[in-house]
Parts: C-alpha cells; sequence; structure tokens
C-alpha cells in the first residue's frame, strides 16, 4: 500500500471519527427530587443536541449545515456550562462541532479537556493529532513533554479511574504477600526448621517488594494526574489571528515578525492585567491579549 493511499486511508477514518459525537450520554451532576425537571431539561438539551450535529452532517447545503450545527453547539454548551457538567464525552462533542465550524482553535481546547479527563480514548487522541495537522501555524512540539509520554506511556494510555483501581489491587497485594512474609512464607525450608528469626530470614519478600512498587508508581500517577486537572497550565489560543508583543501592552513591539493563529498551544507562564506571558513549545516567549486564548483547565472545572 503505497504511503498516499496510507494517508488517504487515515484522513477518511479520522474525519468519520471527528463527524460522529460519543453515543453514550453524559454524566449529568446528582440532583434532588425537587430539581429534577432542570435535570430533565439538560438530557433534552443534549439530545436536541446530538439530534441536530446528526442533522448537520447529512445537510448538503452548508449554510444551513453550519446554522444547525450551531445550533447543536448551543445545546452542548448549555449542558456544560448550566448543568456544570464535567465529562469528556461532553467535551469530545463540544470539539466535534468546533471543527466541524471551523474553530480550529476551540476544538483543540475541548479535545485537550476531554482528554485530561479519558486520557485512554484512543479516537480521542486520534482526532486531536488529525485537528492539530490543520493548524496554520507549524511550531515544533514541546521534547520534554514527548519523552514523558515515552517515558511514561502507561500513564496516559490508562485512564484515572483505571489508574486508581489498579492502584489498589497493587495496595491489597502488596499487603497481602507482606502479611504472608511475616508470618513465615518468606522463611526458606531450613529456616523456618530451626526457627531462625525474622531479620535473619534468607529469602527476601520479592513479591511483597515487586507489589509494593507497583502500587508507588500507579499512587504517584493518580496524584499526578490530579494535579495535572486541576492546576495546569496549558491553553490554546482561540482568536483567529493575534500579535504575540514583548510586554503586557499594545504599545510594545511585536516578538515574532508574524502573528500567531488559531489552535496554537502554550504554556503559561504569568497573568498580568487582562494579558498572558506564554511559552510556546518551540520555546520562544510573548505576551497576548487574555481575550485571545483559553487555559485547558478553567476556573470552573
Amino acid at each position: 500500500m503505497s504511503p498516499r493511499t496510507l494517508r488517504l486511508r487515515s484522513l477518511l477514518v479520522t474525519v468519520a471519527a471527528v463527524a460522529a459525537p460519543l453515543a453514550l450520554p453524559a454524566v449529568l451532576p446528582a440532583v434532588g427530587s425537587t430539581q429534577l425537571p432542570a435535570q430533565e431539561q439538560l438530557l433534552g438539551f443534549l439530545q436536541e443536541g446530538q439530534r441536530l450535529f446528526h442533522q448537520a452532517a447529512n445537510t448538503e447545503d452548508p449554510q444551513q449545515a453550519a446554522a444547525l450545527y450551531r445550533r447543536a453547539l448551543d445545546r452542548f454548551t448549555t449542558v456544560a456550562d448550566q448543568g456544570r457538567v464535567r465529562n469528556a464525552g461532553l467535551y469530545y462533542n463540544i470539539a466535534n462541532t468546533h471543527y466541524r465550524l471551523g474553530s480550529l482553535g476551540k476544538a483543540i481546547l475541548y479535545y485537550r479537556r476531554a482528554e485530561l479527563l479519558d486520557p485512554a480514548d484512543g479516537n480521542l487522541r486520534h482526532n486531536l493529532a488529525f485537528v492539530r495537522s490543520q493548524r496554520e501555524d507549524r511550531l515544533p512540539p514541546d521534547q520534554l513533554s514527548r519523552l514523558a509520554r515515552v517515558l511514561f506511556f502507561w500513564h496516559f494510555l490508562l485512564s484515572p479511574s483505571a489508574r486508581l483501581y489498579l492502584f489498589a489491587f497493587a495496595f491489597a497485594a502488596a499487603c497481602a504477600a507482606a502479611a504472608f512474609a511475616l508470618i513465615g512464607g518468606g522463611r526458606s525450608p531450613a529456616a523456618a526448621r530451626r526457627r531462625i528469626p525474622l531479620p535473619e530470614l534468607r529469602r527476601p519478600a520479592l513479591p511483597a517488594v515487586v507489589a509494593g512498587a507497583v502500587a508507588l508508581l500507579l499512587f504517584a500517577s493518580v496524584i499526578a494526574g490530579e494535579v495535572n486537572l486541576r492546576r495546569s497550565r496549558a491553553g490554546v489560543i482561540v482568536a483567529g489571528e493575534v500579535v504575540v508583543r514583548k510586554g503586557d501592552g499594545i504599545a510594545y513591539q511585536p516578538s515574532f515578525v508574524d502573528p500567531l493563529h488559531q489552535g496554537t498551544e502554550f504554556v503559561l507562564l504569568e497573568d498580568r492585567s487582562g494579558w498572558y506571558h506564554v511559552r510556546f513549545t518551540d520555546g520562544r516567549s510573548g505576551w497576548l491579549p487574555a481575550s485571545a486564548a483559553e487555559m485547558v483547565v478553567d476556573t470552573g472545572m
């Protein structure tokens, strides 16, 4: 199969995945019986958004399709904002809709938000990579982040809940192995017959050590995921075009020859009076208006 055919097939599969929102409903916050009508209304918005999205995807008129996508986006964002729903499937739907409307910056932003909640979703990672490839600015990726993803691939392939369950299992296994060793399971047969004290055991409790090390790694992974979810300083340019400047005001000279465009990602260094001091993946830094960008982790997450 030629590289051109491989690229065409990959592109078609990706576009098909982007075009279809997740079938699973978003997880709505628990409410009391007195708030049941509000919950039913949010579920209605979610279902209507999915219906409008599918209707737009099957509409040949571009203007009519765009109007339907905008209505679907309104329903999805209403569920997210008014219902305060923080769910990877819902963010995935919002990202898909933004992509269909040509808002690459917003699409990347919501894919990143969904990725924080469900990093194990292969379709999500595929769509995020595809949309990133459509950006006008082709900055090199952060090499340190790429190295971390290679070294700790299991952290990025497992969902937060999966890491938590695996930690609980490994911790229980470590406790069981340690208890077995303490009551004599870790002694050699000769040591057991001669009643050699525990400090003089000839055979170490290797299963307990291994299970404990695995539990420790998983615990660190769970903590790192929670910290990243709450304190991530990653952001995305959502304005169509923005001039990055050498200071926090329009009186400062541009930092770069050309402006940057929607979808360009950064790390926030400082937030000052409506301006963000940011560093981009190629190592360059500068200031841009806060109104031109959004943080992956907003204050409401």
